[in-house]
């Protein structure tokens, strides 16, 4: 621990952070009882510029001995949020459904419908990673969840309205006693009609407020019904706190919930509400949406974003002091407008979003044997797919007022998994990749504005005092960090708006064009390709990157493909990513080397089998494999090398003759299946993935810029660099997958070859101390199983 107080003196470079670092990091300073005025603030200090929000759940306070709960939260919880001057808040979960917010009479004496409890998971001991082959894995986690652990479930006591707002109220007073003025309480609710298994009294009550979704996809998270902005309520007589007179027959979902956001939040003083799962995105946790894979026209489309719009600005303008806060899906970014009809762009364009969460929980989908009666997990929203699907929700709302936030999980209180005790290097590696996930504007960096954790407690259990240490080192860490930043190395993925526009106005059940850039970026990156940025098409010509990843190349503008074309002419390092069937521009496929049928036609994906081209992009690399294809009529010239096949078509090219540094890849499709491992979901293949990465890593060292040696299709590893404003440069790595090999050696090698320009010779680990020597320009980096580290040059 020694050196963490050197590496956290030298990341951060404040002093007054560095005292603070002295109490929270070092263990046996903290003592077991301390007053909270303790950690209150004596004299004005630099606070870092950030977000901070702590989701907990009500069952977890005491509704006879409030002060008593209060007075323990603030003395755990205290840390986080000192030396913070963005919004801080507390998010608490009141049951999950609408219900809470629906039924609100006015009276605060009114007792508040909450369920039982009966729907937590059994908590086991998650204190250690699983180890072994994945047979031997297999038989660890069986053993594991065959002995739970006594960890006190709590059901909901009989709170109250005026109960809820005398909590509201004595959570702030406590905070401003310790320094944190301001502090900020709201509640959560979702979407859904039950709380893990038990129907809420008012979704039996108003049916007609739920929309079941006439999709469902084999493996994948099954919403049943969702509660529906767009649908309208039936006549109900009873006295409400936004409706005195009651509901009146036909009455709008989004204006009754907002009209009972606001007559609630002002009764009760509260801050925020926090939209989460399904709102707005009903069908989650998977690419699809309530009606198909794809929205299936573009009336349905408008509608869904307009019944969101209204629900989002009803609910702002009910209370504009409170803030609307909203949750991704957890999956892709593109499908939020592609599959379940919602133009994210649009809805924070009107102006009454204030934030925007991204579902990072990487870990509890990520991770093995954590779940209870299921060893896989949800491997598409894993690690990897979740810096992916933050990159490109950041470069949606770059040019927004939104903030926005990834997620930092811990442990659930509701759920089995524990990612805060069983893959703690892995959870450090999330929050510095999210907290680094940086936009290229034109003018700036953009970098996400704040953090939300979830959750605090598992049962009756608080996360502990060397969890909050953990907590508060790494992310007030990442974040000063991160606001350094001066350049982001690698590729940077482009977002380009027109096209999703286009298919958004001319949708079909079947139309897609390949479009899923982050599904397919979260894929590659599993192999060291250091992509950490994205941008817009629109600013391509104002912005720097080592190589450009642009997302489905056609309805340009005009100066736009004059540009590209510019850029490829002279040489700029670009890879096009789509389907030739209506996403690859003509004339750019005509840049690349491929001539063939552009026209846009509806596209089934089938299984496909593929057949290796051309060697030495990967070691290990299989000659042939079996995928899932968009097909496409291509041809390559001379000009182009064909690097993959698929059913005897060219999927993956590389034009690199002359000035031109072109890739054209027709990715596989992902499926967002879950208890599967990755190889599976993937074909039981990561060869074309493997190969892209092979193609990019071509394209990097050919620019003499950051890359590995070699891509080895056993060797995954995900590598990140950026520079500061001061001159540092940082290269972060992580070992962070499951799924793709069953043997016991779960450790994790690559060489990167460093620039010349960087004048490396001495690297060390800011996490550890660990000193690595560069061997004339390789630097090799050997993680053990589920490791990170953060390396910085040290001469």
């Amino acid at each position: 621990m020694e050196h963490d107080r050197a590496v956290m003196s030298r990341i951060l470079r404040f002093k007054w952070f560095h005292r603070f670092l002295t109490l929270a990091v070092l263990p046996g300073l903290l003592p077991a009882v301390i007053p909270i005025s303790a950690f209150a603030s004596t004299a004005p200090q630099p606070c870092i510029q950030t977000d901070r929000w702590l989701e907990i759940d009500l069952y977890w306070f005491k509704q006879h001995d409030q002060a008593g709960s209060i007075s323990q939260f603030w003395k755990r919880f205290l840390p986080l949020f000192d030396g913070v001057c963005g919004y801080r808040g507390v998010i608490l979960n009141v049951g999950w459904t609408v219900g809470p917010v629906m039924e609100w009479s006015g009276n605060p004496d009114q007792r508040i419908s909450l369920p039982t409890g009966s729907g937590e998971s059994q908590w086991v001991d998650e204190h250690q990673m699983l180890t072994g082959t994945t047979a031997q894995r297999e038989k660890l986690f069986e053993e594991r969840f065959a002995s739970p652990v006594v960890i006190k479930r709590r059901g909901y006591d009989p709170w109250t309205y005026g109960d809820l707002k005398q909590l509201s109220a004595g959570l702030k007073l406590e905070a401003a006693r310790a320094g944190i003025h301001d502090f900020k309480v709201g509640i959560l609710t979702y979407a859904w009609t039950n709380a893990y298994g038990e129907e809420a009294a008012w979704v039996k009550r108003h049916p007609e407020a739920f929309t079941k979704s006439s999709f469902h996809q084999e493996g994948c998270f099954d919403v049943g019904r969702y509660f529906d902005p767009g649908a309208h309520l039936h006549a109900d007589a009873r006295p409400l706190g936004g409706f005195p007179g009651g509901i009146p027959e036909g009455m709008p979902v989004h204006r009754a919930f907002a009209a009972q956001w606001g007559s609630l939040s002002h009764a009760l003083g509260l801050d925020a509400i926090m939209l989460r799962d399904s709102f707005g995105l009903p069908l989650p946790y998977q690419r699809g949406g309530p009606w198909g894979l794809v929205a299936p026209s573009a009336e349905v489309i408008h509608k869904a974003t307009q019944d969101v719009e209204d629900l989002v600005r009803e609910t702002k303008l009910a209370n504009p002091a409170a803030l609307v806060m909203m949750y991704s899906s957890g999956a892709s970014a593109i499908a939020d407008w592609r599959s379940n009809g919602l133009d994210l762009e649009a809805l924070a364009m009107q102006g009454y979003l204030d934030i925007f969460v991204d579902q990072t929980w990487a870990g509890a989908w990520n991770e093995v044997g954590v779940r209870d009666r299921v060893f896989w997990n949800g491997p598409t929203k894993g690690w990897t797919y979740q810096l992916a699907y933050m990159l490109t929700h950041a470069a949606i709302l770059a040019d927004t007022k939104v903030r926005h936030y990834s997620l930092v999980e811990t442990f659930d209180a509701w759920e089995s998994w524990d990612v805060i005790h069983t893959a703690p290097e892995k959870l450090r590696w999330g929050i510095w990749a999210y907290s680094h996930a940086a936009v290229k504007m034109p003018h700036e960096l953009k970098i996400p504005n704040g953090t939300y954790i979830s959750w605090a407690n598992q049962g009756e259990r608080l996360l502990g005092e060397n969890d909050v240490r953990f907590l508060t080192t790494n992310i007030n860490a990442a974040v000063t960090d991160a606001r350094q930043m001066s350049d982001v190395m690698g590729p940077t993925l482009v977002y380009n708006r027109a096209a999703m526009q286009w298919q958004a106005e001319h949708a079909s059940p079947d139309g897609q064009i390949n479009e899923w850039l982050d599904e397919q970026a979260g894929s590659l990156i599993k192999w060291p390709v250091p992509i950490l940025s994205a941008t817009r098409m629109e600013w391509l010509p104002q912005v720097h990157s080592d190589l450009f990843v642009v997302q489905t190349p056609v309805h340009l503008s005009p100066p736009q493909l004059s540009e590209l074309v510019k850029m490829i002419r002279a040489g700029q390092p670009v890879a096009l990513l789509g389907s030739a069937a209506g996403g690859i521009d003509p004339k750019l496929a005509a840049l690349a080397g491929l001539r063939g049928d552009f026209d846009t036609a509806p596209l089934e994906v089938r299984p496909c089998r593929g057949a290796t081209s051309a060697a030495g992009f990967v070691q290990g690399s299989e000659a042939w494999f079996n995928s899932f294809c968009y097909p496409q009529q291509v041809e390559a010239s001379t000009s182009a090398q064909v690097i993959y096949r698929a059913d005897g078509v060219p999927q993956l090219t590389l034009a690199d003759s002359g000035e031109k540094r072109v890739m054209v890849w027709n990715p596989p499709d992902l499926r967002s299946t879950e208890g599967k491992p990755l190889s599976w979901i993937w074909g039981n293949t990561g060869t074309p993935y493997a190969l892209a990465a092979g193609v990019m890593n071509q394209l990097l060292k050919q620019q003499a810029c950051l890359h590995a040696r070699e891509i080895d299709l056993k060797q995954t590893m995900n590598i990140a660099a950026w520079r500061t404003v001061d001159g540092h440069i940082r290269i972060l790595a992580g070992n962070l997958e499951e799924g793709l090999r069953d043997d016991a050696d779960l450790s994790r090698h690559a060489v990167l070859e460093i620039p010349e320009s960087w004048g490396a010779t001495q690297w060390k680990d800011l996490w550890t101390g660990r000193n690595l020597s560069t061997q004339s320009s390789s630097l090799s980096v050997d993680l053990p199983q589920a490791a990170s580290m953060l390396l910085e040059i040290s001469r």
